[in-house]
């Protein structure tokens, strides 16, 4: 491993060459501030992610940590996975920002700011909460209103009457929503990102219906003082007409030679991932159950739009392919689009040069070694407590005595004697002993488990404190949860972004045009 300044790691970002740079903190130091062009790998679950995010280990990773010892030490885990060029940023993100660089609050600043690129280079048409509100009380209800999101995201709470069509499906379902052909079409998501896209994706259709973004979405509708809708369940059709399909196929072949796209084959995306040197990430942009009906395999599953909403939650290698697969062309298409328009090395996959699919596979987590201990156990042993699962969880309610942690905390603890760790999940206990370098227990109970073995179950509202709770990311997070400061908090965020942006980061967004 070696080191670069601040100065060194920005010049390297802006060369052709692959690159990963990698913000190891927890989520609540993320979303404090980090560099336009870093992803997230927490150091908490740096080995299960990182494969994901960067695949070659040829291609060179940027460390951004909080302290050297945590970041030294996951450079020395990464070497010993075979990643061969790790580099730690001198100083972290205070020498970053000394350096007169920009920090970035909350996630996915890339595609937040690409949102505002987009309305701004492409003129995307935005109406109002008051406006659509009036429409309605006038009796107006000759539109589509869909909701851009995830089905998960819309249920809990959404636009009155919208129904629920994830970005990425809308090229494909939009007609088949239509009450009739002319209606508009208006398109919403919690701010403002999703809405913009969704809508810019629809008109790059061509569609003779007037479309539209509603400014600042759900936060907007609320902050003008009306009603949200909880737990909606209307969605998009999950059966398509084939001549709906049919016509989608000829659009995306119209598109593909409008925006000079490139169709690569199965084979040749065969010949990318053989490159020890270069990296291919590939996608299906796809719904959970077309996927999990059978899918291209090593296409990793990316649903509903959330690999154009969140780039940097989804892979770190700047200068790799991406290859995105979608039966329907359409979907895929635009995904591809909008990705080049970020400036990413993006194509299509060919359908029809697909033999056959594959399911999705389990992974498997090496429990030899391993002791597990149930609620019962627990009740008879000595052991001390480590309980790594999320603060809010323990807050919520652990076994009175034992004390919360988390994988880059660990090195505060004075641990003596025998270890029982309470976990969420076999893999995150698995890192937090192998940091340890003990052969403690393990155990996945819950409250309830521990109430009936006769464990003491305590709540603490205020235990860990918010400053150490960091794995939870407190910026604006009541923002859908009726806090009109934090929504307002938030706008204000998202429609800053471009005023924080230098000319290496803008140059970056460059939505294309036909």
């Amino acid at each position: 491993m070696k080191y670069q300044s601040a100065l060194e790691v920005k010049k390297h970002l802006s060369t052709d060459e692959e690159v990963a740079f990698i913000d190891i903190r927890e989520v609540a130091c993320y979303g404090r501030g980090h560099p336009f062009f870093v992803s997230h790998v927490p150091y908490s679950i740096l080995e299960a992610r990182i494969g994901l995010f960067v695949p070659c280990c040829q291609t060179p990773i940027i460390i951004l940590g909080s302290e050297d010892t945590i970041s030294r030490k996951a450079a020395s885990y990464l070497e010993g996975m075979g990643y061969v060029n790790i580099i730690l940023l001198k100083g972290g993100i205070q020498a970053w920002s000394e350096a007169g660089y920009a920090v970035y609050e909350g996630i996915s600043a890339p595609s937040k700011s690409f949102g505002e690129v987009v309305e701004h280079e492409l003129g995307t048409v935005s109406i109002t909460a008051e406006e659509l509100k009036t429409r309605l009380d006038l009796g107006d209800n000759d539109f589509l209103l869909v909701d851009g999101r995830t089905p998960e995201e819309f249920h809990r709470m959404t636009i009155p009457g919208s129904t629920s069509c994830p970005n990425a499906e809308l090229s494909l379902r939009y007609s088949a929503m239509l009450a009739r052909s002319g209606q508009d079409i208006i398109v919403n998501c919690a701010g403002r990102t999703r809405s913009l896209i969704g809508a810019q994706t629809l008109n790059l259709l061509g569609l003779p219906n007037k479309v539209y973004a509603l400014e600042n979405g759900t936060m907007g509708w609320k902050l003008a003082g009306f009603e949200l809708e909880y737990g909606a369940t209307r969605s998009y059709p999950s059966d398509i007409d084939k001549n709906i399909i049919n016509d989608a196929k000829k659009k995306a072949d119209a598109l593909i030679s409008q925006y000079k796209l490139e169709v690569v084959s199965i084979d040749t995306v065969k010949l990318w991932h053989k490159d020890k040197f270069n990296t291919t990430f590939s996608f299906d942009i796809r719904t959970s159950e077309e996927y999990e009906l059978g899918h291209v395999e090593g296409f990793r599953h990316t649903p509903g739009g959330q690999l154009i909403q969140a780039t940097d939650q989804w892979f770190a290698t700047r200068g790799g392919k991406i290859v995105v697969f979608d039966n329907h062309h359409i979907r895929a298409v635009m995904s591809v689009i909008w990705l080049k328009g970020m400036g990413h090395d993006a194509y299509v996959l060919d359908g029809t040069t697909v033999a056959e699919y594959v399911n999705i596979n389990k992974v498997e987590i090496n429990t030899s070694g391993i002791n597990l201990i149930d609620a019962t156990g627990i009740v008879k042993s000595k052991a001390s407590i480590i309980d790594v699962r999320s603060s809010l969880d323990y807050r919520k309610g652990h076994i009175e005595g034992s004390i919360w942690s988390i994988r880059p905390m660990l090195g505060t603890l004075d641990i003596k004697g025998d270890v029982i760790i309470i976990a969420s999940d076999l893999l995150t206990a698995t890192y937090v002993i192998k940091d340890l370098a003990i052969s403690g227990q393990i155990s996945l109970s819950k409250p309830d488990d521990w109430r009936a073995a006769g464990l003491n179950v305590v709540a603490t509202p205020d235990c860990p404190t918010d400053t150490e709770s960091i794995d939870f990311q407190f910026h604006t997070h009541e923002r859908h949860s009726g806090n009109m400061d934090h929504a307002r908090e938030y706008l204000r965020w998202e429609t800053g972004l471009m005023d924080q942006m230098d000319e290496q980061e803008i140059s970056s967004l460059k939505p294309l045009k036909p």
